[in-house]
């Protein structure tokens, strides 16, 4: 009910009062009796009386002032108070300037006061406002107002805090007034007993302005004058962060200072001022100020803006997972999670590399106690932003640095910090070069038992995705490794720093060694080469850096290897006591269970070789005896839905399944019994199923399937349906990136996730309104006759994404090109370049090229080079892989100069007739293909929509650039693992492409296009689902002059037959005869009159008579044939 009263300020009657107080001037409160005797006369007579319309009790009752009209009087008296002087000579010049009025005035207020003098009176014989007077009458109404409403009540539109004297007196006076303190000569004596609820808590002020300057001046008052009334618990352990002790030590016990410069820290700590500061921010007038008060706090503070920010955001978010919670409720915590988010995005941006990157021009006064207080409140956050730190930075040096700094910084923080805090951040952190860096640095510093971290990961995410992990790690860190004793160390930190030592360096290499087969064959993402052979080529290359590291990966001292032949035995038992149903699948699966989490090297070697051997035994399965199959088929579908696979295995597992599931039943033994292994290991995990909706649209496809086991198909599409109906989740566009490199999405991350609100919010009203009007009933208005709708007209380039309507001026931005020396050298060293001699040139590029002229090269690469050379794309594409990390701007630098030249081409006014701007156009497709298609890397709709691409060239006459152009972009996808088909986005244009392909009329070559495009994707024109309610919404083409279409020879022999200088079509016309012709009149041919030019050699009916080995029908005369034979 309270939160009701305060939600909106009370009637104040307007600024009358006020107005008629500044021109009676000081005078009016010269005692206590005269101001009394103003007021209510004053009150009485003005219209609106005071703010209120209740009675009031007491001394008084003949004041009819309440609760709006009390709160202008107080921010009136604490304003003239402040200005005094200034406040004098001001009133005094207004005086002289405004005769006339303030004699009125005056003169209407001696009527008032039945006092004929008071217009001759002195009025400036007084020259301050008596503020004892003033709160001695305020105190008259301390029982009969609701005081928190006069507070809220000071939103009214000419509030304004001006300075931090203004700021005193008003609490001064309100404190006075209220019953709750004192005041003497105008100076506060106390803490003020104005409640925070009203200003920053409830109900959004109409008077935003004036709301924000009375928070910033609360917050640059001292205590003294101001306390925040901060929550026990979160809001003070918030406050206490940027406290240290007098000896300099961090703490929350006695002999604490602030380690800041604000004056009132405490009200950053306040969840209801930094919430509201929050919500102005998204006011667009109000943004900067507000921006400008949370740096005050950034600058004197940001241990307080850092812990109570996550705080907030955390709590917001738990709030909104509170169950039953009513629609509206949940509504305002929905707004306030999302309030001020781009301003919480620049705060997070400038604290996380403060507190977790070494930073020698601002040094935190107590990071120590913020990290401490952060990690209390959510160590996930602690690690999101070490993560986030650590991103940024460009070299491994760098990151190898920031790293050694965030681990000494939670070692200082952090009283458990080896045992604990340590081991939860470097096993808890999804990135995996900074997983592999702080252990090895941990390793280096005695921190971390390196070989049994790298154990128990793989245990918990599998060798194989550890195995690719590491490899990318090594890439990047395999050429700077040292000895750990050669380490140097900085100043007084005696810890050691190093990218990489050989220690674990051999600990990885070491681990490479023991992989199996198929880990070691799998292929790596992005390229056509295995993880084996890559980590043959890192491991000579190691051998040929750091020769003396050979001993040190063939030694391992902590984990004697085990013997292949031994493990191999032992997994052969197992397999047999199942086959001898000695030991249940089940209880196998069982004990694979605890050979996978055990810290027995053997055990875990067990697992690996059974899972193995029972993988490599598929290719055999349609010759297992019948119960030897079940029992396998039951045990396969088990290791699936037990977990005991996952990643890379997990997904072998279930194609290995679809593909026994495609088996028909009955065309072979073989066959049926591949099919029947495909059954038996489904019925064991299709309670998984819903995880893997695309799998399940695989299975249900399956024609057999459906005609035979209704009832699982059916069970399937249920759980597809349920999947379906369970919600969508809402992804963001990517953010740009701040100056510090920390990205909006990432904030998001370190807040603890991004809040997204639904965007059909508006969606029900819309439809609900348009059907409302379409099914409203006409009555008695008859038919109605509406004018036929203006035919739409075919635009080529709305909506079909930047590379189309980017700028021109954007598209023609001049990239930095090197000093013609360096230019020179470049391109001689493309022009020399070939497959074989790859890798030597891309480091002789490292050694001339800065990363800087990037954009230069990859347009010169792109012009130059890819659009006129397809045959050496590969070559191109082999020339950047080699440049590894070095290289990662260029790829952006060349797909970013691949889609202006793109919009060029397509927007240029010759594309459709020249042939040489055509082809410039496919080959810049099939590169476009090759580097993101391919590379499982997705061509982005707001930078290029292909489909609407097709859609558009179709309605403007484009096709016959466009389709060659898009079928050498998805030509990219029969390399990749996510967008070759039944990828769901392939599928979509591919039905497109045929909804285009049955278009009558169309062209021969571009049909072709799609034929070849089919070809290449291994899919069948016929298998692919049509589009054409897609095509039919579309504005139909124009095919009379346009080149995607070929018009039939009888569309065009029409008008000839008009022009037709033919005497028997004239005659005929003329006399009125029949105008049917008989079979055996000569029809028209396409060419008007061609018999008259054309003469057929006699002999050529003996030469059909010879071919065909008789005589020509009786019908076909020569002049038949020569009026019929096509010319």
């Amino acid at each position: 009910m309270a939160s009701e009263v305060l939600s909106s300020p009370a009637t104040d009657g307007g600024p009358g009062i006020v107005n008629i107080l500044m021109d009676l001037g000081p005078a009016c409160t010269s005692n206590a009796g005269t101001f009394r005797d103003a007021l209510r006369l004053i009150t009485q007579k003005l219209p609106g009386g005071g703010g209120g319309s209740s009675s009031s009790s007491g001394s008084s009752s003949a004041i009819p002032l309440k609760e709006g009209g009390i709160a202008r009087l107080i921010h009136f008296f604490a304003a003239v108070g402040a200005r005094k002087d200034g406040s004098s000579s001001s009133s005094s010049n207004n005086n002289n300037n405004n005769n006339d009025a303030y004699s009125l005035s005056s003169a209407f207020v001696g009527v008032l006061m039945n006092d004929h003098d008071w217009n001759k009176a002195d009025k400036t014989s007084s020259s301050d406002w008596n503020l004892d007077v003033v709160s001695q009458v305020l105190t008259d109404f301390s029982l009969s107002l609701h005081w928190p409403l006069v507070a809220r009540s000071f939103d009214f539109p000419e509030f304004k805090i001006r300075d931090t004297r203004h700021l005193e007196l008003l609490l001064a006076l309100y404190t006075k007034a209220s019953g709750a303190g004192g005041i003497v000569a105008g100076v506060v004596g106390g803490n003020s007993s104005l409640p925070l609820e009203p200003i920053a808590g409830v109900g959004d002020w109409r008077n935003k302005e004036g709301q924000l300057t009375l928070l910033r001046a609360l917050l640059i008052v001292p205590p003294s004058v101001y306390k925040f009334p901060l929550e026990e618990g979160e809001e003070r352990k918030d406050a206490a962060a940027a406290l240290v002790n007098v000896d300099g030590s961090t703490g929350n016990g006695g002999g604490t200072s602030p380690s800041s410069s604000c004056p009132n820290p405490g009200g950053f700590a306040c969840s209801k001022v930094l919430q509201r500061l929050l919500s102005l921010s998204d006011e667009p007038k109000l943004h900067q100020s507000a921006r400008e008060v949370l740096g005050m706090g950034l600058q004197s503070c940001p241990e307080i803006i850092l812990c109570a920010l996550v705080r907030l955001q955390l709590s917001n978010a738990a709030a909104m997972n509170v169950a039953d919670t009513p629609p509206q409720q949940l509504a305002m915590i929905r707004a306030r999670a999302q309030a001020g988010m781009p301003l919480k995005g620049e705060l997070m941006r400038e604290l996380i590399p403060l507190f977790f990157s070494p930073n020698p021009k601002w040094v935190v006064k107590n990071p120590t106690g913020a990290i401490r207080r952060l990690w209390e409140i959510s160590p996930n956050t602690v690690v999101a932003a070490c993560v986030e730190a650590f991103k940024v930075l460009p070299t491994a040096e760098d990151r190898a640095e920031v790293v050694a700094f965030q681990c000494n910084l939670l070692r200082k923080s952090l009283p458990n910090a080896n045992s604990g805090a340590l081991q939860q951040v470097v096993s808890g952190s999804k990135d995996a070069d900074f997983a592999f860096t702080l252990a090895c640095y941990m390793s280096d510093n005695g921190l971390l038992d390196f070989p049994n971290w790298l154990q128990e990961r793989s245990n918990n995410v599998g060798k194989p995705v550890v195995a690719l992990q590491m490899f990318v790690f090594l890439t990047r860190t395999y050429n700077k490794a040292k000895l750990r004793s050669t380490a140097s160390t900085d100043g007084g930190d005696s810890s050691i720093k190093l990218v990489l030592s050989w220690e674990n360096l051999a600990t990885m290499l070491r681990l490479y060694t023991t992989l199996d087969n198929e880990t070691m064959n799998q292929v790596i993402p992005n390229t056509d080469t295995t993880l084996g052979s890559q980590a043959k080529v890192i491991l000579e290359r190691c051998l040929q850096l750091y020769p003396n590291i050979a001993t040190m990966t063939q030694n391992n001292p902590n984990r004697p290897p085990n013997q292949p032949d031994e493990i191999e035995e032992a997994a052969n038992g197992y397999f047999q006591k199942i086959y001898a149903s000695e030991e249940s699948a089940r209880e196998v699966v069982e004990l694979l269970k605890r050979f996978k989490t055990s810290g027995s090297s053997k055990e875990n070697d067990i697992f690996a070789c059974m899972i193995h051997n029972l993988f490599d035994e598929y290719r055999f399965f349609s010759k297992y005896p019948e119960k030897e199959l079940r029992i396998t088929g039951i045990l396969f579908g088990l290791l699936i839905k037990e977990q005991l696979v996952s990643s890379i295995t997990l997904g072998i597992a279930l194609r290995y399944v679809l593909e026994a599931l495609r088996k028909p039943p009955n065309q072979s033994p073989q066959s049926g019994k591949m099919f029947r292994f495909g059954m038996f290991a489904l019925e064991q995990f299709k309670e998984r199923l819903h995880e893997w909706p695309q799998y399940c649209s695989h299975i249900v496809q399956i024609g057999h399937l459906r005609e035979g086991y209704a009832t699982l198909v059916g069970e399937i599409e249920t759980a597809m349906d349920d999947n379906q109906s369970a919600g969508s989740v809402s992804t963001a566009p990517t953010a740009p990136t701040g100056a510090s490199g920390i990205t909006e999405s990432s904030v998001g991350s370190v807040l603890g996730g991004e809040i997204s609100v639904p965007s059909s919010s508006m969606g029900g009203f819309v439809s609900s309104t348009t059907e409302s009007v379409g099914s409203a009933p006409l009555g008695g208005l008859g038919k109605i006759e509406l004018p036929p709708p203006k035919p739409k007209k075919a635009v080529f380039g709305p909506g079909l994404g930047r590379a189309v309507n980017a700028p021109t001026e954007q598209n023609e931005t001049q990239n930095e090109a090197p000093p013609d020396q360096i230019l020179d050298r470049v391109q001689f060293l493309i022009n020399n370049l070939s497959i074989s001699n790859c890798a030597e040139k891309a480091n002789d590029l490292r050694d001339i090229l800065e990363r800087r002229y990037f954009p230069w090269l990859g347009n010169y690469l792109v012009v130059k080079r890819i659009s006129t050379q397809p045959n050496f794309h590969t070559m191109y594409l082999c020339f950047i892989d080699s440049l590894g990390e070095y290289g990662k701007g260029l790829v952006d630098a060349i797909i970013a100069s691949v889609y202006v030249n793109v919009g060029k081409l397509l927007r240029s006014q010759k594309i459709t007739t020249s042939t040489s701007e055509r082809s410039l156009l496919k080959n810049l497709g099939s590169w476009l293909g090759q580097i993101t298609l391919a590379r499982n890397r997705p061509i982005l709709q707001i930078m290029l929509d292909c489909k609407e691409l097709l859609f558009q060239g179709y309605e403007t006459g484009m096709l016959i650039a466009v389709t060659p152009f898009v079928a050498k972009i998805l030509e990219g996808a029969k390399n990749s693992t996510v967008f070759r088909p039944p990828n769901p986005w392939l599928m979509g244009l591919m039905g497109v492409f045929r909804a285009l392909y049955n278009v009558d009329d169309l062209k021969m070559n571009i049909k072709f296009e799609v034929e070849v495009l089919c070809k290449n994707l291994n899919l069948k024109l016929e298998d692919i689902p049509l589009r054409n309610a897609d095509l039919s919404k579309r504005i139909p083409p124009i095919k009379e002059k346009n080149p995607d279409f070929n018009l039939k020879s009888q569309s065009a022999a029409a008008p000839a037959a008009a022009l037709s200088p033919d005497k028997t079509s004239s005659s005929g016309a003329s006399t009125g005869g029949d105008s049917a012709k008989s079979d055996d009149e000569p029809q028209q041919t396409v060419i008007p009159n061609l018999a008259a030019y054309v003469q057929v050699n006699p002999n050529l009916t003996q030469l059909f008579e010879q071919v065909q080995g008789g005589p020509l029908s009786t019908h076909i005369t020569l002049d038949l044939l020569k009026r019929s034979v096509p010319i």
